[in-house]
């Protein structure tokens, strides 16, 4: 199928099927897409503040060592973004999963994906399909959340890697800058072509096989191992297919993202502003609303465009070579 045509295909079906929208938003608000959502209307700490914040902890780990207040504030975090690392990604799981199941039954998806869900309706209706059902969806979420976290692997050890290069060219910009007239945080950037690009090449190959894996765990009942294989496979023959099912979507929700961003981040100060006037609540009320507003709008954007991000894998899945 051309490429035009099942991504239009897969659209069409995402703007049908309006169930998979909170679906997709919600998975990808739960895999970080939250800091992103977030971020424009956070007011960040200067970094006098931060430095203020910090200079105490750096002060004692630097003459005293490592303390216990230290030690029981590194672990907690490391433990805290374990937690939303494994809780979060089981439940991401599970809603694409759900999602994924929607698009296929559409009968616009090719038959190979819909002759799953057609079983998977035939135990519902039988006595004990519930019960087979429940416990297999709960197999099947396990099975996308460990998929997808073999398929990151890669991405995890070039950000290892990629922290210790960054801290060595912040420390270097820092201590003997060549150029003060530009920021540091691009100052960095520039400085480590070879970090950013290999996380991004890193972040795309984990995005596409852990995409494909999933599909073939929810959609084939393969086991994890299995699905990691044939996406590797399917990215291995088919690549330029593969990259322009991945960046294209991606591309849109971007541009969805970047607007959405910049006008929550105007109302926000809107907001903020109006707050400084006490005596002007109908004013407030107006920048709260114009607030709420424009983050729903969003919102909404971001899920129509995640669900179609999603539904271009979950099409792709019937085109796959076997």
């Amino acid at each position: 199928m051309n490429r035009g045509a099942a991504l239009t295909g897969a659209l069409l079906v995402t703007l049908a099927s309006p169930a998979t929208w909170p679906l997709a938003l919600a998975a990808f608000l739960l895999r970080g897409g939250l800091l992103v959502v977030a971020l424009p209307i956070l007011v960040l700490p200067t970094p006098v503040g931060l430095g203020n914040l910090l200079a105490p902890t750096l002060t004692a780990f630097v003459f005293g060592g490592v303390t216990f207040q230290l030690a029981a504030m590194v672990a907690t975090i490391v433990l805290a973004v374990l937690a939303w690392l494994v809780a979060g990604g089981i439940l991401a799981a599970i809603l694409e999963a759900e999602a994924a199941r929607i698009v296929a039954a559409h009968e616009e998806v090719a038959p190979p994906a819909g002759v799953v869900v057609h079983q998977l309706a035939v135990d519902e209706l039988s006595g004990r399909g519930p019960a087979r059902v429940a416990r297999r969806r709960r197999t099947e979420a396990v099975g996308v959340f460990l998929a997808r976290l073999a398929a990151h692997v890669p991405l995890g050890a070039v950000l290892v890697w990629g922290v210790v290069q960054v801290v060595a060219v912040t420390y270097r910009e820092l201590t003997n800058p060549a150029d003060v007239a530009t920021p540091l945080a691009w100052r960095v950037l520039l400085a480590s072509p070879d970090v950013v690009a290999a996380v991004v090449l890193t972040w795309m190959v984990g995005q596409a096989v852990g995409a494909l894996a999933a599909r073939r765990v929810v959609l084939a009942r393969g086991g994890i191992l299995w699905a990691l294989r044939d996406a590797l496979v399917t990215l291995a023959r088919r690549p330029v297919v593969v990259l322009a099912d991945f960046w294209l979507p991606t591309l849109a929700l971007a541009l969805v993202l970047a607007p959405s961003a910049l006008a929550a981040a105007s109302a926000a100060d809107v907001v903020r502003e109006a707050m400084n006037a006490p005596d002007e609540p109908l004013q407030l009320l107006l920048a709260v609303l114009l607030f709420v507003s424009l983050w729903v709008v969003g919102l909404v954007l971001t899920g129509v465009m995640c669900a179609w991000r999603a539904a271009v894998w979950t099409v792709g899945f019937g085109e796959a070579p076997r």
